[in-house]
């Protein structure tokens, strides 16, 4: 026949593919990363990823996932089975481990740093610990890249609430928190408050990061760039409606020309409809 023989595990009546020294993982094929107390798998120069290797990435252009099939990721095109899928129900994120995703139960793991319990987001650590998040892939823009390569001013879209004329951000379930999406309630006894971190809100225990407050004495206000407030001198973009004052909020104008803007194209389209209704009524009596 043309083609080779299928190589097999030389332990005896094993048929799966020999991954080194011609045996196959169960049976030693494995190597252990050579740092000292690390038993995960060695991916690269002899180390694990924790320690070192670098992961394949996708070969799709601004895109840093890891590669899962065909020099794609599963978002670009990688094929994954039913065992990779979440298996609760309704759901199609990707199974971390228990056959469940991070959403469902899967354990997040943590920043390798000592003493951070912030989630690892790629080498072990979180971002405020080195980890490499993706800026936006527009020229000049140092924004970090939402989806698609780029950031929510040059383009990247975030999913809205699919209730109607409703334009608040969903939480899960297609939904935002107004309209039914489920958020964690802290685990303390007759408390009601969102969990924050590990199950409990801040009141009882949970670590979240503090808002830097403005530098000028006195001043409690949130700093918005510079260390400083909007009323100490931070800039601020502002609306770009001729005349105009008022911070820009989306699309580059403020809150009050926005409405305005969308009432415009309301009068618009119904305009339009009554123009279409008035026409077809006119051909109908021809």
């Amino acid at each position: 026949g043309g083609g080779g023989r299928k190589k097999v595990c030389r332990s005896e009546g094993c048929e799966k593919k020999p991954v080194r020294k011609g045996v196959c993982s169960d049976h030693g094929g494995k190597q252990n990363c050579k740092s000292e107390g690390c038993d995960n798998v060695a991916k690269e120069a002899g180390v694990c990823r924790k320690h070192g290797a670098k992961a394949k990435t996708c070969s799709q252009e601004g895109c840093a996932n890891v590669v899962r099939q065909g020099g794609k990721c599963v978002r670009h095109g990688a094929r994954v089975t039913a065992s990779m899928i979440c298996s609760a129900e309704d759901c199609t994120s990707r199974a971390q481990k228990g056959g469940v995703c991070r959403k469902h139960g899967a354990p997040a793991r943590l920043c390798k740093v000592d003493g951070c319990t912030f989630h690892a987001q790629n080498r072990g650590v979180c971002f405020r610990h080195g980890a490499e998040q993706k800026r936006c892939s527009s020229e000049g823009c140092t924004n970090f890249a939402i989806n698609g390569g780029v950031c929510r001013r040059h383009g990247a879209t975030l999913k809205e609430c699919s209730a109607d004329g409703c334009t608040n951000r969903a939480e899960n379930r297609g939904v935002c928190r107004k309209h039914g999406a489920q958020v964690k309630v802290c685990s303390a006894d007759d408390c009601s408050n969102q969990a924050r971190r590990g199950g409990v809100c801040e009141k009882h225990g949970a670590t979240v990061r503090k808002r830097k407050i403005c530098t000028m004495e006195g001043c409690t206000t949130r700093a918005v760039n510079g260390g400083v407030c909007i009323k100490h001198g931070a800039k601020v973009k502002q609306c770009k409606k001729e005349n105009c004052n008022n911070n820009a909020l989306k699309g580059g104008v403020c809150y009050r020309h926005r409405e305005h803007n969308e009432s415009e194209a309301a009068s618009e389209s119904s305009a339009s409809a009554s123009v279409s209704t008035t026409s077809n009524a006119t051909a109908v009596q021809v």
